[in-house]
């Protein structure tokens, strides 16, 4: 038999939250690419969440990378490429810069794989693989069901997919880029029949908005919770989704019935002149004066809030980033993501910053590094790159802070009345505030630390 190995490889720069075993998650892309292998060939993945890389010999090696792991994964096929081995190279970032991936790697998929995988493995046996492939952006009911059977063991969550692709196009954001404007529905059965098949009992839905936009797209999402339910598929979960989520009352009840305990949503600013800047068109029409009432309804339900924040916007003074500091900590919102803007190949930031001459984290491929919303990459526009860092320092050293963390869990106990979802939000609060070690070699605290007990 042949070998084939794909590797997941993870910064050895800045490893944030992926401290925590609780947001670690499963590289699902090598899962779907190995459904799609033929039975000819031996599939092994080597996990840098849990394993450093050590050689291992292949006849194939696939491999993809998020910028922020980018460069460790160019000195990893390296290893393979001084041994004539071809490496292929896929996922977001190969797909924005292929012509960069292309001179570490010897083939490029750009875009999504699934429609060019099996032609690219008969090419390799014909001895013929092409540099570049471009993969189409196929009806997801031609997605097969992922080798979860080859994912490490020690995962705690598994993952799966029932939606690809958003209509809306934020500046900062990569996924229209990726998979389209079109958001496209995975057939409700394959997900549930899929979904028995993961043996974890917690469980990430990686779609990047699980409800999307139209009524149509939320009675799918609710076939699938209430598809859930039917089958007794007993899993806690969380997603992604827009504000939105909040509006229809059925389909709060039917995700909190069938196991949702925290649901993120990108918030991004307060401030209406900040969303506009990004074109965040959807926060921005809602208005922040009703986010509270999205998070009261959500709580209702049973449901801890996971929003996101970017900071460094181009409208962002000093001040306003105090502001935004001080309206997390006194919001309703149970857990936050806190991330400095970066701006991502494929982006629309990307392309003004760059044409601006305003990136100065740009030693590519080393720098890429740098991508991970940890650290400050270009001269925003309404503060310095230094004092932007700084008060990034005093927010994530305020809010990831035991005392906060801890009078946020107590918060969303009260306002939840659901102890499982404040342990969901305690834990993720926890697994953020690794960004602190990072950068300031302090210990990360444990759920321990807060309630007395290991969980």
């Amino acid at each position: 038999m042949k070998k084939l190995v794909f590797i997941n490889p993870v910064s050895k720069f800045r490893k944030g939250f992926l401290r925590t075993e609780t947001t670690k998650y499963v590289p699902l892309a090598y899962g779907i690419l190995a459904a799609l292998t033929p039975d000819n060939w031996d599939i092994e993945i080597i996990d840098e969440n849990y394993d450093d890389f050590r050689f291992k010999e292949a006849d194939l090696v696939g491999i993809t990378a998020y910028t922020g792991s980018a460069y460790r994964a160019y000195k990893i096929a390296a290893e393979y490429r001084k041994k004539k081995i071809p490496v292929v190279m896929g996922g977001i970032h190969a797909s924005m810069l292929p012509g960069e991936a292309g001179r570490y790697v010897d083939s490029v998929v750009v875009g999504e794989a699934e429609s060019v995988w099996p032609g690219l493995l008969a090419d390799f046996d014909n001895n013929r693989l092409k540099k570049f492939y471009t993969g189409r952006r196929l009806p997801l009911d031609r997605i097969p069901i992922a080798r979860h059977d080859l994912f490490h063991e020690n995962y705690t969550m598994g993952s799966v997919l029932t939606t690809r692709g958003c209509p809306f196009n934020c500046d900062f954001c990569t996924v229209s880029a990726f998979n389209g404007n079109k958001y496209r529905m995975r057939p409700v059965e394959h997900v549930l029949d899929e979904l028995e098949r993961i043996k974890q009992d917690k469980l990430f839905f990686i779609d990047d908005n699980i409800i999307g936009y139209s009524k149509s797209s939320k009675e799918h999402a609710k076939a699938i919770f209430k598809g859930m339910i039917d089958r007794g598929i007993k899993k806690s979960w969380w997603s992604q989704a827009s504000l939105n989520f909040a509006d229809d009352e059925e389909l709060l009840q039917l995700a909190a019935e069938s196991g949702c305990r925290l649901i993120f949503i990108g918030i991004e600013s307060e401030k209406a002149d900040a969303l506009q800047s990004i074109n965040k068109r959807l926060n921005k029409k809602i208005g922040s004066d009703k986010y509270k009432e999205a998070f009261d309804k959500i709580h209702k339900a049973g449901i801890a809030v996971l929003g996101s924040f970017i900071f460094g916007l181009e409208t962002d003074t000093r001040e306003d980033i105090i502001r935004r500091r001080e309206y997390v900590l006194n919001s309703d919102i149970d857990a936050y993501q806190l991330g400095i803007l970066t701006p991502m190949p494929g982006t629309k930031t990307f392309e003004k910053y760059t044409s601006e001459g305003r990136i100065f984290k740009n030693n590519y491929p080393e720098d890429w590094k740098y991508y991970s919303v940890e650290d400050v990459t270009f001269e925003p526009g309404s503060i310095t790159s230094e004092n932007l860092y700084e008060e990034m320092k005093t927010t994530w050293e305020i809010l990831y802070g035991k005392k906060v963390v801890t009078k946020k869990f107590i918060k969303t106990l009260r306002l939840t009345g659901n102890l499982e979802s404040a342990m969901w939000a305690l834990s993720t609060n926890i697994s953020y505030s690794n960004m602190r070690s990072d950068l300031f070699g302090t210990e990360p605290f444990k759920i321990e630390d807060i309630i007395g007990k290991p969980v």
